[in-house]
């Protein structure tokens, strides 16, 4: 049966709690390992660990700037072993946060998350949320394309000092133009009418799935208050 999206994401979640939980950079590592396989299973490529070490590496720089001239056992000019152990380990525990995001998101569909959310108690607001908020930077994307063939058919290129009035004002105007027409539709279609929704085709959930969205937080938990 395939993977209910709210299981992907509670895991994910799990993830997290591991790490601030256990709070160790060996931890840290075998989360970071573990994610990025099942990431690069779902995905059969590197776009998981890529986009992970696209987001760990200015972090982790950062982290090692703060904290690498400040401790006590000083090993060069602005340079200490502990203060590089710390921003060493914080920056591996954002780099297993960023993992375990990334690969739940890798294991889902935003159609299926929309529709998963959708039934839960007071979920259609926040299908529509989600689904607006994870939609918009494809939505973003198409739309660059746009403005730039448009632009390109008229002969204008697109520079440094014509980038606000021939890119970015064009694509904004029509980002919201669409969300204006989309809320005229949902306004139309009942949005804001109570009660449950009808879902034609749901998205598929066992119970073993729905046990594990309950237990597996709990599990979790107590591993980070036991270890």
């Amino acid at each position: 049966m395939p993977l209910n999206p709210l299981t992907a994401l509670v895991v994910g979640g799990c993830g997290w709690i591991l790490v601030f939980g256990l709070n160790s950079a060996l931890a840290s590592a075998v989360i970071v390992l573990v994610a990025c396989a099942f990431g690069v299973w779902r995905t059969r490529n590197v776009s998981v660990p890529a986009a992970v070490l696209a987001l760990a590496v200015p972090v982790g720089l950062s982290m090692l700037l703060i904290h690498a001239p400040y401790g006590t056992h000083r090993i060069a000019p602005l340079l200490t072993s502990d203060g590089l152990a710390v921003g060493g380990a914080l920056a591996l525990r954002f780099c297993a946060l960023m993992s375990c995001m990334i690969a739940a998101v890798a294991w889902i569909r935003i159609p299926d998350l929309v529709k998963a959310v959708q039934v839960l108690p007071g979920g259609n607001k926040l299908a529509y949320l989600a689904g607006a908020t994870l939609q918009l930077v494809p939505q973003g994307h198409a739309q660059v394309n746009t403005v730039r063939d448009a632009q390109a058919l008229k002969r204008t290129p697109i520079t440094a000092r014509n980038a606000i009035t021939h890119l970015v004002l064009p694509v904004l105007t029509a980002l919201l133009t669409h969300g204006s027409a989309r809320g005229t539709a949902l306004e139309t279609a009942g949005y804001d009418l109570p009660g449950a929704r009808t879902v034609l085709r749901p998205v598929p959930d066992s119970t073993l799935q729905r046990a594990v969205r309950w237990t597996l937080p709990v599990v979790c938990v107590g591993v980070a208050l036991w270890i």
